[in-house]
């Protein structure tokens, strides 16, 4: 493994670590030192990665966006060859591997968002309006050909991105009860049944 691939391999393990000791803990709570101890590495070796804890935010931050901007490029690329159906299949469940992959990342912003500092909470706002902006593209899409019918495209968005988190933040209950290709096929079915019925 190179440099650059092991370095992203720590910054990713960096990630999930302070991530889930965050939702422990409180970010508030939380040292840098108890993140070393969490990852069984020193002091010196996580500020070289992170610099500081307020770092491990930017590295949260910086990440997600690379994941948005992977999927909205995904999104140009493959889903707007798709038919308006298909496309938010293929995006709810592209969408719902990436919570399932990083579950403490995706409670931590729910968990911790009050206490963001003014430009860490834009950041934040920013992130989560790109990930909303893929599924109410798709949907207005979906308007125009006929194919959906959908009162208020924006809000629409939101309820799937929430019902796509919902995997993480309910994660105790929902696991005992779904597979994730079992969550994925009852909320694709819940979300075509609302957006293709008449709007009152």
């Amino acid at each position: 493994m190179g440099r650059k691939s092991l370095a992203t391999e720590r910054r990713k393990q960096i990630l999930r670590g302070a991530a889930s000791l965050f939702i422990r803990k409180g970010y508030l709570n939380t040292s840098v030192r108890d993140i070393a101890g969490e990852l069984d590495m020193n002091v010196a070796t996580l500020y070289h990665y992170v610099g500081s804890k307020n770092g491990i935010l930017g590295l949260f931050h910086e990440y997600t966006m690379n994941a948005i901007d992977f999927f909205s490029k995904k999104y140009r690329a493959v889903l707007e060859k798709m038919e308006p159906a298909r496309a938010l299949k293929y995006a709810v469940s592209e969408y719902l591997k990436w919570v399932e992959e990083y579950q403490d990342l995706t409670v931590f912003w729910y968990q911790e968002a009050k206490n963001l500092s003014p430009a860490q909470f834009k950041a934040l706002k920013m992130q989560e309006e790109c990930t909303i902006q893929i599924f109410q593209t798709i949907l207005e899409r979906g308007i125009k050909s006929g194919k959906f019918k959908v009162k208020d495209p924006a809000l629409a968005a939101n309820n799937i991105v929430v019902l796509c988190d919902m995997w993480a933040f309910r994660r105790w209950l929902l696991k005992e009860r779904y597979t994730l290709e079992q969550y994925i096929s009852e909320q694709m079915d819940l979300i075509m049944a609302q957006v293709s019925r008449s709007g009152r």
